[in-house]
């Protein structure tokens, strides 16, 4: 993927993909928060930990041959076509969940791949997320990188799998 085309896809934003995700993501916090009864004073709820974020992780296959499109995918269409132009795509997976310094929230891919992100640092000195990137097949790490990404804004990498296809990961914490 060429630089240009990675800044094409970031500029998406983390709300078009969390989109795919459905309730398990989008207004989980807001669902989880106490409610006042009726009449009474406002419940203080205390500040979420600065060391968690929400992170979502999703799985598209990027297949060549026929164009085919996932309608899950109908948001960032145009996006993937720029990167893959002779691919068709397909959701394999979106997982999404609050996690803290050194945990990681992993995705399987089918064929023994998983594609896993930790976060290592919720915000640094630049006010910037780090997280660590791996793809492993059958738990032997095949590729590894350390990102660094303002929240709210996602990123993509995408690898080449052993039968021929590609697979697309997007990651964006919040």
């Amino acid at each position: 993927m060429t630089r240009r085309t990675r800044f094409g896809l970031a500029a998406l934003g983390l709300s078009t993909v969390l989109g795919l995700v459905g309730p398990r993501a989008s207004g989980s916090d807001e669902a989880a928060r106490p409610r006042a009864p009726a009449g009474a004073g406002p419940i203080l709820v205390p500040a979420a930990d600065d060391s968690e974020r929400q992170v979502t992780v999703f799985a598209i296959l990027a297949t060549p041959g026929p164009r085919t499109i996932d309608p899950r995918l109908a948001s960032i269409k145009r996006q993937l076509r720029k990167v893959l132009p002779d691919h068709g795509f397909k959701l394999i997976t979106v997982e999404s969940k609050r996690i803290e310094t050194g945990q990681s929230i992993t995705c399987e891919l089918g064929s023994g791949y998983k594609a896993r992100t930790m976060l290592v640092q919720s915000l640094d000195e630049n006010g910037k997320v780090r997280l660590r990137c791996t793809l492993a097949r059958n738990d032997k790490d095949e590729f590894s990188t350390l990102v660094k990404t303002p929240a709210n804004q996602l990123f993509f990498y995408e690898r080449s799998l052993k039968d021929g296809t590609r697979v697309v990961i997007g990651v964006g914490a919040r």
